[in-house]
């Protein structure tokens, strides 16, 4: 007596092992607007970034004796290579253009995003007293020495058409991870993490907004 397999068990069994499911990227963010503000000039400062993180890159400039002997300007530049500076950056990006705005030309006015305060702290906890106690034992299995937190705070600035001023707001966002004498990595991850956390805290403040999103109550000018 032969056995018959459905057709939609190969399916099922097939969707789920495939290499062609949709992945998620690393900058996908933790929420999603189901409202969006119209299209608008954006601009990323990135030299207070690479302040923020403390990576900024050096300007060369070299004279050249050209035919003629007249002298000419040769100028280079090293571009931010900090991965944490440029996480900061794509995260940025992916709201602009995947959370905050529609997508379309520009109908007027100016968003300026920047990362303005960036801090990683590595602090003692119970595992470190307990680190001491055993000399060290407690280290020894994996038992966590100590504790790193990263803190971020994400600005985003709106101007009108005049470049005039109209409203700023900042989402702050904190990461802790457990470190141990054999996983000391993860410092991405956890910065990543605080990206995130700033700015669903930011992006919850830009659309509670009334003067941003044009929910004003009726009657007001």
């Amino acid at each position: 007596m032969k056995t018959y397999i459905p057709l939609s068990f190969f399916l099922i069994m097939l969707l789920s092992t495939s290499p062609l499911r949709a992945q998620k990227s690393a900058y996908t963010l933790p929420f999603e607007n189901s409202f969006r503000l119209p299209a608008m000039e954006t601009a990323i400062n990135l030299e207070e970034i690479a302040a923020t993180y403390q990576t900024v890159g050096n300007i060369y400039t070299t004279q050249i004796t050209g035919i003629g002997e007249e002298s000419m300007e040769q100028t280079s530049f090293t571009h931010i290579s900090d991965v944490k500076a440029l996480d900061a950056i794509r995260f940025l990006e992916f709201y602009l253009q995947d959370e905050l705005l529609d997508r379309g030309s520009p109908s007027g006015g100016l968003v300026e995003m920047s990362v303005i305060y960036f801090d990683e702290d590595t602090r003692w906890n119970l595992g470190s007293a307990l680190g001491i106690l055993t000399f060290g034992v407690a280290m020894l299995v994996g038992v966590p020495h100590s504790t790193a937190v990263v803190d971020v705070e994400v600005d985003a600035s709106f101007y009108d058409d005049a470049q005039a001023l109209t409203a700023t707001h900042r989402g702050v966002g904190r990461s802790k991870r457990l470190l141990t004498i054999y996983s000391q990595s993860g410092s991405r991850k956890a910065h990543q993490k605080a990206l995130k956390r700033a700015l669903e805290d930011l992006n919850e403040q830009i659309m509670r907004d009334p003067f941003i999103t044009g929910n004003l109550p009726s009657g007001t000018p």
